[in-house]
């Protein structure tokens, strides 16, 4: 997880997929589990033996024999770019709430009001009836269209830009909004943050790709036939696709790179209001603020320091023909997947360009991915009802203490900490809030009106998260739970959040092929345990170690600690830079030293914890299949990363994501674990070994 791509990118106030049924029970008939998918197999990368190549030395490539068969035997779908473990368990997700879905539909009619299963249903219904959509065309928006061609000066840009705030409408240029304060994890400061761009910002490099560029040419189509959807003509479709392509190249400069995004600091800027209004005098901050319901305090916090200056010289410069242009070409798009299908053939093309896959995904699979973020709460609730067992529950509660219990062990052991940084890093530790699972409490959205109109439906969740965060400001801070997009109990995901201290293990990653509780201990313990391990490690890591026990930015270490850390992640950016993993393509060290250094700890906590177990348990300490438990473990740890994926995506991964590729996890953090070379005899002088002083032994 990027843990601090939400302070860098904050976005309109748009639903996050929240909802409640307190004391509403979710009334939908259903089939176990069981009689829904058949068991996964080797095929789905569950541990076997199956998936190994036993012709390759170990010590000469890991990664080829921990799954070589698998990756000669098994096909990547034609429409997915990656294809693994984690997109598996995604599947059998999808596969579970397509039955959820279709139920909720069909009995949404005679649901109560506000109920889950009227809300999810309708919203459902809506969505999958393509006759209407198609019928209503671009209608839905005709109103906000007609509102940007009022626009004719700042005035109404900014009055216009508080309105999308509101409705959960595009993130235009500039965004203000309270979250927590890094420095004071417990009050609410507010946020100054570049707006979005209509290409998600792990595409955004494609800007600098300029004319001629395949990927900027792909996304410049892609503008111009969704206007020509929207009934402009050809020229004019020309035209204002060149001149939105060249306004967010001009605003890319001054946001801050993914690499400069891996140190909390850099986006952590406090300013006066009045410093702030200076830095960008065409748009009326306090107009901005008020018009959404908020009061813009005394004190900003300015997440993108070169941003504002770029800004401004953009507003300058454009005319207000050229602003209207660009604002028109994002209300489209951002309401283009709500309204006819007309739109999806440019989304297929376009993604094609950037992922290397030209299919998209049926339509109920769409509708499942637009109700996570819209109404991801009773999406969950439905799933954690039938698909969660508590057995499972207590089995990964257990393993968050086992691996607790080590990692509190070894600090003590790091010679290169001083006592007084091992006292801090221990109460740090010893304070983490972890939940698992799913939230102590469903937020309630009984009120909001869901109905046909998949447009409004948006804009009503919109309205109405807006309003309880902006009410919820006003008080100490008040996190939900198992409510960001990555947390979600029905996302296949888990993240540490350094303002909290904590980490969240959402419900569905503790599923097959991730989580097998019926099989041996070695296999469990280094999948969902490493899991574990690696989001205790992100409080640890080179941007979580910057914030204390309660969640504050703050330096708790010495000066000769923090420098001694540095060297030991220094070893973990030089050891992926030296990895070629494409032809000519290096792994990107310093964007992936944060989950580098999470798994490398994840998988040494959960190997530990799992030989504390066994001697709690000896009658489980037994090879199978001729294999140890360690060696067991550690193979598991390496099928559960293995995968196959696009070049387009791996290429847009390593310039934009905090992960490394999936091959790289496999293998490079055992390269740091004695155990891992004792386990499989490899000596120095094989591939696979890397020198003891090359090795991290930051925790």
């Amino acid at each position: 997880m990027l843990p601090f791509s939400h302070l860098v990118q904050i976005t309109s106030l748009k639903p996050k997929g929240v909802f409640a049924a307190l004391g509403c029970s979710v009334a939908l008939s259903g089939v176990a589990l069981a009689e829904e998918l058949p068991p996964v197999g080797p095929d789905d990368l569950a541990f076997s033996i199956e998936n190994m190549d036993l012709s390759v030395d170990p010590g000469e490539n890991f990664y080829r024999y921990v799954s070589g068969k698998w990756q000669d035997r098994v096909e990547r779908p034609e429409q997915l770019s990656s294809y693994g473990s984690l997109t598996i368990a995604g599947e059998r997700v999808k596969a579970q709430m397509k039955i959820a879905l279709k139920e909720a539909g069909e009995a949404a009619a005679t649901a109560e009001k506000g109920s889950p299963t009227q809300q999810v249903g309708d919203f459902y219904n809506a969505y999958m009836d393509t006759e209407a959509l198609d019928a209503a065309g671009i209608e839905p928006i005709r109103g906000l269209l007609e509102e940007v061609s009022a626009i004719t000066d700042m005035a109404g840009l900014t009055e216009f830009m508080s309105k999308m705030m509101r409705e959960g409408g595009p993130s235009l240029f500039l965004v203000l909004a309270p979250m927590a304060d890094l420095a004071d994890s417990k009050t609410y400061a507010y946020y100054a943050a570049a707006g979005l761009f209509g290409i998600d910002s792990h595409n955004e490099d494609l800007l600098r790709e300029g004319p001629g560029g395949e990927r900027y040419e792909g996304y410049k189509t892609y503008i111009m036939e969704i206007f020509e959807i929207s009934g402009f003509d050809a020229g004019d479709a020309e035209r204002i696709a060149k001149t939105s392509l060249e306004i967010e190249a001009a605003l890319l400069d001054g946001k801050l790179t993914p690499e400069e995004m891996v140190d909390p600091r850099n986006f952590y800027n406090p300013v006066t209001r009045d410093e702030l209004q200076a830095a960008i005098p065409e748009i009326d901050l306090v107009q901005l603020t008020t018009d959404v319901g908020m009061e813009l305090p005394e004190r900003v916090i300015l997440s993108a320091p070169r941003y504002l200056p770029v800004l401004s010289k953009v507003l300058q410069e454009r005319t207000i023909e050229d602003i209207r242009d660009y604002v028109t070409f994002r209300v489209i798009h951002n309401y283009s997947d709500l309204m006819t299908t007309e739109f999806d053939e440019p989304t297929r093309k376009f993604t094609e360009v950037l992922t290397g896959v030209g299919v998209l995904l049926p339509r109920e699979e769409r509708a499942l991915s637009l109700l996570k973020e819209a109404l991801g709460h009773p999406l969950s609730q439905i799933y954690v009802e039938k698909y969660y067992p508590e057995e499972t529950r207590q089995k990964a509660l257990d393993m968050v203490e086992r691996i607790q219990d080590v990692f509190r062990s070894r600090i003590p052991s790091r010679d290169w900490l001083s006592e007084e940084t091992k006292e801090a890093a221990l109460q740090k530790l010893d304070s983490f809030d972890y939940k698992i699972g799913y939230p102590d409490e469903w937020i309630d959205y009984t009120g909001v009106d869901i109905g046909s109109d998949m447009v409004a439906n948006y804009r009503n969740l919109s309205d109405f998260e807006n309003t309880r965060l902006i009410e919820r400001s006003k008080g100490p801070v008040v996190s939900d739970q198992f409510n960001e997009e990555s947390t979600l109990p029905i996302v296949i995901n888990a993240a540490y959040s350094p303002l909290e201290n904590g980490f969240q293990v959402p419900a569905a990653i503790q599923q097959p092929p991730i989580f097998q509780a019926d099989m041996d201990a070695p296999v469990y313990f280094c999948r969902l345990g490493g899991i574990i391990g690696h989001e205790m490690t992100h409080g640890f890591d080179t941007g979580g170690r910057q914030f204390d026990a309660e969640g504050n930015l703050r330096d708790w270490w010495t000066a000769e600690d923090a420098e001694a850390f540095e060297k030991e992640a220094q070893k973990l950016i030089d050891q992926a830079n030296a990895v070629e993993i494409l032809p000519g393509l290096y792994v990107n060290g310093e964007l992936n030293v944060k989950e580098n250094m999470a798994d490398t700890g994840g998988i040494a906590f959960a190997h530990e914890a799992l030989m504390n177990y066994l001697e709690e348990h000896p009658e489980e300490n037994v090879e199978i299949d001729g294999l140890t438990p360690s060696q067991r473990c550690f193979i598991s740890w390496g099928q559960m990363w293995t995968w196959k994926a696009t070049d387009q995506f791996i290429r847009s991964l390593v310039a934009s994501d905090g992960h490394p590729p999936g091959e790289y996890r496999a293998y490079a953090p055992l390269q740091h674990m004695e155990a891992f070379y004792q386990a499989f005899d490899i000596q120095e002088g094989d591939p696979m070994w890397l020198a003891p002083e090359k090795r991290v032994e930051a925790w």
